[in-house]
């Protein structure tokens, strides 16, 4: 056993060698691997084992995605024979999610997106204990590395969920989301907070667009579980975000959307406490009016490169307006929460 994932991570360098031959055998290499029993479960152990360089087992990581989209379920995608045996499936899947609390948070992604992989088969009929294992993490908070590992994690997974699968996930995992959120800032970094905001998110997408007698389910779900949102929401958006702090400008593009969310869907769920969080969005708006003006108007599209995180997504002052915006125009669409702004019309032009 050892001996093989020795010899995977040694190809596995080889794969991204500067000479292109020692590279093209490597991949020829990994390529037949995925044919051999235990290929997966090496890699798995390789992308775990932080004797390893960092490198490697990103890539180790990567490579078992590959593997279990053409090995894992026979007839799916792009499968290619023989299927992963039950033992060394299960043997994955126990291992596989404690590199969501790696270190390295190169390899909690890589870790996590072979675990979405994965769930998209067998979670949860054959991977009943992997909510349990996430939510678990985020309410333990043993670390935040396996914090931020199982907020990725979820991310990723919740935009494949099944309707029920939602629904049987959501009452467990909101109030814990909301503890981060709501926790003081020395407990968790905002980086972790947008994360915990990005997976409310995705259940309230999910949600949302579920119609007939599900939506209606969905709202009475979403009832109880809102109200303390909606607290966080107000609080998230009370101050304006320094403009040149990635963090806290992310932050308040994470709660806009959330708003947004909760705007388009569960005006209904969230009742007056939704007042509170929108009269906060209205004050922002104004509050951020003059240093949007000083840093973006007038100014020439190549003197200003905004920051991003480590997905290329843009976290500026700008990006936070444009949420702020799109906000308006869900405000707009709704036939009730118009007249907010009718009302107010002379408040908000500028």
């Amino acid at each position: 056993r050892r001996k093989m994932e020795d010899e995977i991570a040694r190809v596995l360098e080889a794969s991204i060698s500067p000479d292109e031959a020692t590279r093209v055998n490597a991949e020829q290499h990994l390529t037949q691997g995925g044919t051999m029993p235990g290929f997966g479960l090496a890699l798995v152990r390789c992308a775990l084992n932080r004797q390893v360089p960092p490198g490697t087992r990103q890539l180790a990581a990567v490579v078992l995605k590959k593997y279990v989209k053409e090995h894992w379920q026979e007839g799916e995608g792009k499968f290619f024979p023989p299927q992963t045996g039950e033992d060394e499936k299960a043997a994955i899947r126990e291992l596989l999610p404690n590199g969501l609390a790696d270190p390295e948070a190169k390899i909690r992604t890589a870790c996590g997106m072979a675990i979405a992989t994965i769930a998209t088969w067998d979670w949860p009929q054959q991977w009943p204990q992997l909510t349990a294992q996430l939510v678990g993490a985020i309410r333990e908070r043993t670390s935040e590395d396996s914090v931020a590992g199982a907020l990725r994690c979820l991310a990723m997974i919740l935009g494949d969920m099944e309707e029920t699968q939602v629904e049987e996930t959501v009452p467990a995992l909101l109030p814990e989301l909301c503890a981060i959120v709501a926790a003081d800032a020395a407990m968790y970094t905002l980086a972790i907070k947008r994360r915990a905001l990005a997976v409310l998110h995705a259940c309230l997408l999910t949600l949302g667009v579920m119609s007939g007698a599900r939506q209606r389910a969905a709202r009475d779900l979403m009832t109880p579980l809102l109200r303390p949102w909606l607290d966080v929401f107000a609080a998230a958006l009370a101050n304006p975000p320094d403009p040149t702090d990635p963090g806290q400008c992310g932050l308040v593009l994470e709660t806009l959307r959330c708003l947004s969310q909760v705007v388009q869907y569960f005006t209904k769920s969230a009742g007056d406490a939704l007042v509170a969080p929108l009269g906060a969005a209205a004050r922002l708006f104004h509050a951020l009016a003059p240093a949007y003006h000083a840093t973006t108007i007038g100014k020439e599209s190549d003197e200003y490169e905004p920051p991003r995180d480590d997905e290329g997504e843009e976290l500026s002052l700008e990006s936070v307006v444009s949420q702020l915006l799109e906000l308006i125009m869900c405000l707009v669409e709704h036939p009730k929460l118009r007249t907010l702004l009718r009302d107010g019309m002379e408040d908000t032009i500028h």
